[in-house]
């Protein structure tokens, strides 16, 4: 019960139809890029789980994550992390013009290797940075961009990286923008919530796609990706620990409470 739970929805179909199409496009004077925005919980690293089974030639594409780790107390360089995502050490000292330079072994590497894209999580921590470290930041997307490498980027983000971005008109136009957004009381959302009590293990029916079940679980969780998951798969333990065997305004309420208490 408590395994991920992947469900296919048009938001994340959106993602992987506009990533397998941007793959298809051939090589330009500036690459395509796209920025998916949406608020913590709303399924993005999610979706960058899915990519190496739904995006087209993903075994080309390489991943950073801009997370910062609690264990260092200090901010991750996009430059180095590029670098360790394809296995190559970066020297100090090693990049001119402020650190926005990559050595040429690095060139060299995505030749051979065929890498044509990059996909990055956490990006709006690689731009929420001081002026010269974003200038920096901006320039290794630009020249990642670029004809030099031509590759295509993915990034993720809160909306502060979409904010961060606007304030360059050049960036502003080069990079497409898809909004995650909460769930709402329509007929997607729905669909979404039949799908979910396909792949629950419980002998009774939930109806969670009722009007009363919607309005409950909406109301608990504002129709945040990653809380309605939660909610309904912590309802369900409750139900099949007390032998109801369905989930229940009382399983949801008592999942609200305590998630873990059954």
């Amino acid at each position: 019960m408590q395994q991920e739970l992947w469900i296919d929805n048009n938001s994340s179909e959106a993602v992987f139809r506009i990533m397998n199409n941007i793959h298809a496009v051939p090589d330009r004077l500036s690459a395509p890029a796209l920025l998916v925005v949406g608020p913590g919980g709303s399924g993005k690293t999610a979706i960058i789980s899915k990519i190496p089974q739904r995006v087209n030639g993903s075994d080309g594409l390489i991943f950073i994550s801009m997370a910062e780790s609690p264990e260092l107390h200090v901010k991750k360089n996009l430059r180095a992390e590029f670098a360790h995502a394809l296995g190559i050490p970066l020297m100090p000292g090693s990049g001119a013009k402020g650190g926005s330079e990559f050595p040429n072994e690095i060139r060299e590497v995505i030749r051979l290797r065929k890498i044509w894209g990059v996909v990055i999580d956490e990006f709006h921590d690689a731009l929420l940075r001081s002026k010269q470290e974003q200038r920096i930041n901006m320039s290794i997307l630009k020249k990642l961009l670029g004809s030099e490498y031509g590759l295509k980027l993915f990034c993720f983000g809160t909306v502060s990286a979409r904010n961060a971005l606007r304030s360059n008109d050049e960036f502003k136009r080069r990079f497409h923008e898809v909004i995650l957004k909460d769930w709402n009381e329509d007929e997607e959302f729905r669909a979404f919530l039949f799908e979910i009590e396909e792949s629950l293990p419980l002998k009774q029916p939930s109806h969670l796609y009722s009007e009363t079940m919607v309005k409950a679980i909406l109301s608990i969780t504002n129709g945040r990706m990653d809380k309605t998951l939660e909610i309904i798969r912590s309802a369900a333990c409750y139900a099949i620990k007390l032998g109801v065997e369905q989930v229940n305004i009382d399983m949801l309420q008592r999942a609200n409470m305590n998630p873990w208490g059954y």
